[in-house]
């Protein structure tokens, strides 16, 4: 209502104005027409004298200020910026900028951009459904390349002896962003990464500790982004990345825009180039604090001014480097056991390329998915036929092979006619083997659910397993013709005893 009367006084106004601007102007043409009459009974005889001359137009009036409609932010993408970006980027992007060198505050702007990136995955989170798997997967890629850009950094910058563990910790922490591929628990995964970055954080607080304080500092700002991480996860996002139910497709959704907003300013200059090796501390980057956010949106152009390392450079090309180089004593009973680093999350790993060849005399099979019916033909008793990395595939071993390999498959089956050595399956859960010919071995090594199919030739088979459960034989049935099977379970209960000072194992059998 106010703004409606607002607008009713502000265009009264200006019809006033234009009255008194109108009535202006007819009194300054009376007054001309009466100068003209009489200079018309005088003697002036010059026409052009008598023109009349006008008085400027008033000036319009000026326009009503524009509304600025500011979007509107999730409040999860509030405790978000508050928390982790205000909370722990920003002091991290302030001190790295105020005390280190350009090396690592140009991987520091790669770590924030990996942030902002995460950012934007929970802004569309708040105003999308749930997508499908190969929609999410997509979203993902600007996340991943992030992170492939932050390892590449470290790997080129190994030369940076005294800020090498500096960048590890970055390259380690960084992966803390795929909390959103976690199904369940994903505060675990912070503390998980956490933990695998203390090997290193270790290490800079003990170099350190008499030198520089700023380097503690710095680590403990970097571990506090973590820990906000964390915080934030079991307060927004306890069992996994939240969708909004009820709002649109992922492909339907338009980042929101602020109508009437000013225009935004000019980007920062480019960072500097990077300095020369010295024991000073380098100048802070001009632009300051704002410049380094404005930067975070460059993607891999922020380490384009990154040279290649020459050879020469390299201490595993060269030794006459590592002859120069103080080597740490790692044997002492003090030494710190580096931990084991964490798996990425397999939604942020990239999908390798599928390989179907014949190699010497292995036939190499790798990162096959949804194949119905891929067939091996023209077989020799000297070839392997290796799996490796498939999913949903079937493979169809046409003729007598040396063996048969399955490693890290998911749901694969293999159709084989004769094998002269042994079929191997080794972690490839809900596998299905099925031998039409003879084998004299088959070996079963860290694997859950699968079926083993024999024929009326193969069964004087040995079958060895270890670490598995829920393996099923199927043997032909005596007098029945071929494909009708009898399922028998492998044992996976075992009782050992101590018989006359030895260890003898028998299989537990149920009766009932």
């Amino acid at each position: 209502m106010s703004t409606q009367n607002h607008s009713s006084l502000y265009t009264l106004v200006t019809i006033v104005k234009r009255l008194e601007a109108v009535a202006s102007r007819f009194e300054d043409l009376e007054d001309t027409k009466r100068e003209t009459r009489r200079q018309s009974t005088s003697t002036v005889t010059s026409s052009a004298d008598a023109q009349p001359t006008t008085a400027p137009p008033h000036p319009p009036p000026p326009a009503p200020p524009a509304i600025v409609i500011q979007p509107v932010i999730p409040p999860s993408v509030q405790a978000f910026d508050a928390i982790v970006i205000e909370g722990g980027l920003k002091p991290l992007v302030e001190l790295t900028v105020a005390f280190a060198p350009q090396v690592l505050i140009d991987h520091v702007y790669l770590f924030g951009q990996a942030i902002q990136v995460l950012r934007g995955l929970l802004v569309k989170a708040a105003a999308c459904k749930k997508p499908d798997q190969q929609a999410f997967e997509g979203l993902l890629n600007p996340l991943q390349a992030t992170l492939e850009a932050i390892t590449r950094a470290k790997e080129a910058n190994r030369k940076e002896r005294e800020w090498f563990n500096h960048l590890t910790v970055v390259a380690e922490g960084s992966v803390c962003v795929g909390w959103i591929t976690a199904e369940s628990k994903p505060a675990q995964t912070i503390s998980d990464i956490k933990e695998s970055t203390t090997y290193y954080s270790n290490r800079i607080l003990k170099e350190f500790r008499e030198k520089d304080a700023r380097h503690s500092e710095w680590v403990r700002d970097f571990i506090a982004i973590m820990d906000g991480m964390k915080r934030y996860i079991l307060e927004n996002h306890p069992t996994g990345l939240v969708w909004n139910s009820s709002g649109v497709h992922v492909s339907e959704y338009q980042p929101p825009l602020s109508a009437g907003a000013p225009p935004s300013p000019p980007p920062p200059p480019p960072p500097p180039p990077p300095p020369p090796p010295s024991s000073a501390a380098p100048a802070p980057a001009a632009g300051g604090v704002a410049a380094v956010f404005a930067e975070l949106n460059c993607g891999e152009e922020v380490t384009k001014g990154l040279r290649k390392v020459d050879k020469s450079e390299m201490t595993h090309k060269n030794p006459a480097l590592r002859a120069s180089s103080v080597v740490p004593a790692g044997t002492g009973p003090g030494v710190a056991k580096k931990p084991t680093k964490p798996a990425k999350p397999a939604a942020l790993m990239g999908k390798k390329p599928s390989k179907f060849a014949l190699e010497g005399n292995k036939w190499l099979i790798e990162y096959q998915e949804d194949q119905p019916a891929l067939e091996v033909t023209d077989v020799e008793i000297s070839q392997t036929v290796n799996l490796f990395g498939c999913k949903n595939t079937t493979v169809i071993v046409k003729g007598k092979v040396n063996a048969v390999t399955l490693i890290n498959c998911t749901k694969t089956s293999v159709l084989v006619e004769s094998v002269i050595s042994s079929v191997s399956v080794t972690k490839s859960p809900s596998f299905q083997i099925q031998i039409t010919g003879t084998a004299p071995t088959i070996q079963v090594d860290s694997t859950d659910s699968g079926q083993i199919y024999l024929s009326k030739a193969c069964l004087g088979v040995e079958i060895t397993t270890a670490k598995c459960s829920a393996i099923n034989v199927s043997l032909p049935v005596e007098g029945e013709e071929d494909g009708v099977f009898q399922e028998q379970s492998v044992p996976e209960m075992l009782k050992s005893v101590v018989q006359d000072g030895r260890l003898v194992t028998s299989v537990v059998e149920h009766v009932g």
